[in-house]
C-alpha cells in the first residue's frame, strides 16, 4: 500500500509537469577538429563549447561532433581547449559549423600531450556504468558483439556446446540472458535471438558499448538482473563517409565490411551499413570427426536516415535484414543425404530477421532539460534448427514502444524522466526430442510452447546532483503482464565523492524477465538427453513463473597520479539473490536435461579488482581479478553452478608508438569450472568433477598509414591451448551418451588473421 502512494505522488508529480508550455526549440550542430603533424584534420574530443555571457556550455564527443541549445540573444560561441587558441565565433542563422583550433605557439619550450582512455567509467554517473569506444574494439579483430569483449575484464564469452560456436555472454557469474542488451537503448538481443543474437550484430557496425553492472536504469524495462550492455551504432552525425574493412583467418572465416554515409540536404543524412561473412572450410583438428565449427555464410544489412528540423525536433528510422545460414556435425554430413538418418551426425540452424525502428523526440524552446521522445520497434524472426533427430522451429513477431517526457523539478539539480511503455511478443514455438519430453509425468516427443504475451508499462525515475559531492538516480516502475500479472520493479543508485578522486557507488534493485527456455539453452539440444519439465510452478509458457532477483551492488573507484601519468583502481562487489528461477540441472542424470522451478537458494557473489595505468607515454596496462561464487538449489542439493569459472585473471597491454605502430596483448587465467556429473555413463565417457586452470593469449599489431588506411594481424589462443575430448561419446553421436554441452575451454586452437581497414572522412 505505501508503495502504490509512493507512485501516486511520484506520478501526479510527473503529470503537473507535463502541462508545462511547449514551444519550439533550435539547435547548432557542430564539428571541432585540430590539424596534425601532416596537416590532415583529426576531430578533437573533450573540446569545451559554450555561449559567450551564458551557462549553456556542452563537450565534444569522441568524434570531435557537439550540438549546443540555441539561447536567446546570445550569438558568440566560444571553443576551447588546454593546450590550444581558444576561439569565439559569430553566430546568426547557421545550422551547422566546423571550428579548426591551432595549438597555442606561445608554450614553444612545453609539450603538452594527453589521450583519452579506450575505455573509462562514466564519471558522473551514479549508475556504475563503463563505455568502450571505437578504440577498445580495435584492440581485437572484434567481427561480432560476441568477440568484442576480448579486452574487456568485465564480460565473459563461453561456447555453449562443442558443434555449433554459438557463445555467450556471462556477467557476474549469469548466463547472458540476465544481461539485458539493447540497441541504441532499445530491445536488442532477447527472445529467440538469445542464444544466435550476438553473432548478429557486426564489429565495423558499433560506435561504442556501454557496460552496466547490476541492474540498470527503469526506463529501459524490468528485464535487467546482472547488468546492461547497450550498443551504439553507427550514425550519420558520427560516421565516415566511406569505410571499408575486410577479415580473413587461417580457417578461410572471411568477412567484408561497407559503411557509407551520405548527407542529402540540411536536416537529412542517411547510413547504409552491410556485412557479410562466410566460412567455407570443413576443420577437426581435435580428430573426433566432428567439425570444430560450423561452414556457413552470413548477410546482414541496415539502412538509417537521420532527421534534423533545427527547430527542436529530431528523428530516425531504419530497417535491417539479416539472413544467417549454419551447418555442421560430423565430416562430410550432406543435409540432402544424412538429414535424419544415422548414416552421420549433422545440424543445422537457419535464421531470417526483419527490423523496422524508428525515434522521434523534441527539445523544448530555452529550456534544454525539458524534451520528450518516442522509441519505435518492430521484428520478425524466424528460426529453422534440427541437431541429429531433435527439431526446434520458432517464430517470433515483436513490438517495443516507449514515450519518455523529461523535465525538472525547480532547478537542474532535481530531475525526473517518466513515461510509459508497451511490448508485445508473440511465439511460435515446436520442439521435437527424439528421446522424449517428459511435462510434469506426461510423456511425449513433440510440444509446442505458443504463447502472447502483452505488457503495458508506465515508469518514474528521479535524479539529484549536487554538483561536487552527492548524485543519485531512484526509479520505479510497474508493468501489467497479460500471463504473469503485475511486475514491479523498484531501483536506487547511489553516488558520493569521498575525494575529488574518489568516488562510492551503491546500487540496489530488482529484475524480472520472462525465461525463454529453449532458445536460452540450445547446447543441450546438440545431445542424446531426454527433456524433462518438472516442479512447475505456472500454467502459462513453459510451465514456470518468470525469473526474478533482487540485485545488490557496491563499487569504489580511485583515480591516482603516479610519475605524472593518470590510472585508476576500482573495486566492485555485486551480490545477486534470486526468488523465482528456472533451472536447469544436467546432474541429476547423465541422460536427462532437467528443467525446474526453484525450490530453495540460488545467488551470485561476484568480487572484482581492476587496476588502469598508462606504465610510460602511450604503453597503457590493465590488470584485473574476479572471484565468483555461483551456486544454487539442485536436485541433489546446493551445489556450485556448472562451466563457470570460480577465478579469473586478466592482463592488457597495449602500446602505441608516434609512428603509428599499435601493440595489444592480453592474457587470461580461467580458473576451475564444476562439471555436470557423468558418473553414470561407462568409463571412457566419464569426465572429472572439475575442469583444469587454462590460459589463453591474444596478440594483434596494427599500422595506421596516415588517416585513410589501416592494416592488422593478430593471432588467438597463442598458446593452442584446446579442449582434447570436448565432445561426450564422439565416436557414437546417436547413442544414449553423446552430449557436446560439456564444454569449458576452447574447441580449436591457435587461429592467426589478417585485416585491412580503410576511411575516407
Amino acid at each position: 500500500m505505501r508503495s502504490k502512494k509512493i507512485l501516486a505522488v511520484l506520478f501526479g508529480t510527473a503529470g503537473a509537469l507535463l502541462s508545462v508550455h511547449i514551444s519550439q526549440a533550435q539547435q547548432l550542430l557542430g564539428l571541432v577538429v585540430e590539424r596534425n603533424e601532416n596537416g590532415v584534420e583529426e576531430p578533437l574530443p573533450g573540446a569545451n563549447i559554450v555561449w559567450l555571457g551564458t551557462s549553456t556550455a556542452t563537450t565534444t564527443g569522441e568524434n570531435g561532433v557537439f550540438m549546443i541549445n540555441r539561447v536567446a540573444g546570445a550569438d558568440r560561441l566560444v571553443i576551447s581547449f588546454v593546450g590550444y587558441r581558444s576561439d569565439t565565433l559569430t553566430v546568426t542563422d547557421q545550422k551547422n559549423v566546423k571550428v579548426t583550433l591551432v595549438s597555442n605557439q606561445v608554450l614553444e619550450e612545453v609539450t603538452i600531450e594527453g589521450s583519452r582512455s579506450s575505455t573509462r567509467m562514466d564519471v558522473t554517473n551514479p549508475i556504475n556504468t563503463s563505455v568502450m569506444t571505437e578504440k577498445e574494439l580495435f584492440k581485437a579483430a572484434c567481427c561480432n558483439l560476441s568477440e568484442s569483449f576480448e579486452t574487456n575484464p568485465s564480460v565473459d564469452v563461453a561456447f555453449t556446446d562443442a558443434i555449433t560456436g554459438t557463445r555467450q555472454i556471462q556477467m557476474l557469474g549469469l548466463s547472458g540472458p540476465n544481461t539485458l542488451i539493447s540497441i541504441e537503448n532499445m530491445p536488442g538481443v532477447r527472445g529467440l535471438a538469445a542464444s544466435q543474437g550476438i553473432q548478429f550484430i557486426p564489429g565495423t557496425w558499433i560506435n561504442s558499448i556501454q557496460v552496466t553492472k547490476g541492474t540498470g536504469s527503469v526506463i529501459n524495462g524490468y528485464e535487467s538482473i546482472a547488468g546492461q550492455i547497450n550498443v551504439e551504432l553507427k550514425k550519420p552525425q558520427e560516421s565516415e563517409k566511406l569505410y571499408l574493412n575486410g577479415y580473413v583467418n587461417q580457417s578461410a572465416r572471411s568477412e567484408l565490411n561497407l559503411n557509407y554515409t551520405v548527407h542529402t540536404g540540411e536536416k537529412w543524412a542517411t547510413t547504409f551499413l552491410l556485412h557479410g561473412s562466410t566460412r567455407p572450410l570443413e576443420m577437426d583438428e581435435n580428430d573426433d570427426s566432428f567439425l570444430d565449427f560450423p561452414t556457413g555464410s552470413q548477410i546482414n544489412f541496415i539502412n538509417r536516415w537521420v532527421y534534423n528540423s533545427g527547430t527542436g525536433w529530431l528523428g530516425q528510422v531504419g530497417v535491417k535484414v539479416l539472413s544467417d545460414t549454419k551447418q555442421g556435425g560430423q565430416l562430410d554430413f550432406n543435409p540432402e543425404e544424412d538429414k535424419f538418418t544415422t548414416n552421420r551426425y549433422g545440424f543445422e540452424i537457419n535464421t531470417k530477421r526483419y527490423e523496422l525502428w524508428g525515434k522521434l523526440g523534441y527539445q523544448f524552446k530555452e529550456k534544454p532539460y525539458q524534451s520528450v521522445g518516442l522509441q519505435l520497434s518492430a521484428l520478425t524472426h524466424d528460426h529453422e534448427s534440427y541437431y541429429g533427430f531433435n527439431v526446434h522451429d520458432a517464430d517470433e513477431k515483436s513490438f517495443y514502444s516507449n514515450l519518455i517526457y523529461q523535465s525538472i523539478i525547480g532547478n537542474t539539480s532535481h530531475k525526473f524522466k517518466t513515461g510509459v511503455s508497451f511490448l508485445y511478443d508473440t511465439f511460435d514455438e515446436r520442439l521435437y526430442i527424439e528421446n522424449g519430453i517428459n511435462v510434469a509425468g506426461t510423456l511425449t516427443n513433440s510440444a509446442s510452447f505458443d504463447r502472447t504475451e502483452l505488457v503495458p508499462g508506465a515508469f518514474v525515475e528521479y535524479s539529484y546532483d549536487d554538483l561536487q559531492k552527492f548524485s543519485l538516480i531512484a526509479g520505479v516502475r510497474v508493468d501489467q503482464h497479460n500471463l504473469f500479472g503485475t511486475i514491479f520493479t523498484p531501483r536506487l543508485h547511489v553516488k558520493y565523492n569521498v575525494t575529488p578522486t574518489t568516488s562510492l557507488r551503491a546500487s540496489a534493485g530488482k529484475g524480472t524477465r520472462v525465461a525463454n527456455v529453449i532458445s536460452e539453452n540450445t547446447g543441450v539440444l546438440a545431445s542424446s538427453r531426454s527433456f524433462v519439465f518438472s516442479n512447475l510452478t505456472s500454467d502459462k509458457g513453459y510451465g514456470f513463473t518468470p525469473d526474478e532477483a533482487w540485485n545488490y551492488g557496491l563499487s569504489l573507484s580511485q583515480d591516482f597520479t603516479l610519475d605524472y601519468r593518470s590510472g585508476s583502481v576500482q573495486v566492485d562487489y555485486f551480490f545477486t539473490d534470486f526468488k523465482n528461477q528456472v533451472v536447469l540441472d544436467l546432474d541429476n542424470t547423465a541422460r536427462e536435461a532437467r528443467f525446474f522451478g526453484l525450490n530453495g537458494k540460488s545467488f551470485s557473489h561476484s568480487l572484482q579488482v581492476q587496476v588502469d595505468y598508462e606504465l610510460i607515454r602511450r604503453f597503457d596496462v590493465r590488470l584485473a581479478y574476479r572471484w565468483l561464487k555461483v551456486e544454487t538449489d539442485f536436485t541433489e542439493g546446493m551445489l556450485a553452478r556448472p562451466l563457470i569459472p570460480q577465478g579469473r585473471a586478466f592482463v592488457n597491454l597495449a602500446y602505441e608508438t608516434k609512428s603509428a605502430w599499435k601493440f595489444d596483448y592480453t592474457v587470461q587465467w580461467i580458473g576451475q569450472q564444476r562439471l555436470p556429473d557423468t558418473s553414470q555413463n561407462t568409463a571412457e565417457n566419464q569426465r572429472s568433477e572439475w575442469s583444469d586452470e587454462y590460459m589463453l593469449m591474444n596478440a594483434q599489431i596494427t599500422k595506421d598509414f596516415g588517416d585513410k588506411w589501416s592494416v592488422y594481424l593478430g593471432v588467438e589462443n597463442i598458446g593452442d591451448f584446446k579442449l582434447k575430448n570436448p565432445i561426450v561419446a564422439a565416436g557414437d553421436p546417436f547413442g544414449a551418451q553423446f552430449d557436446t554441452s560439456m564444454v569449458w575451454g576452447p574447441i580449436f586452437g591457435r587461429m592467426a588473421y589478417a585485416g585491412f581497414r580503410f576511411r575516407l572522412k
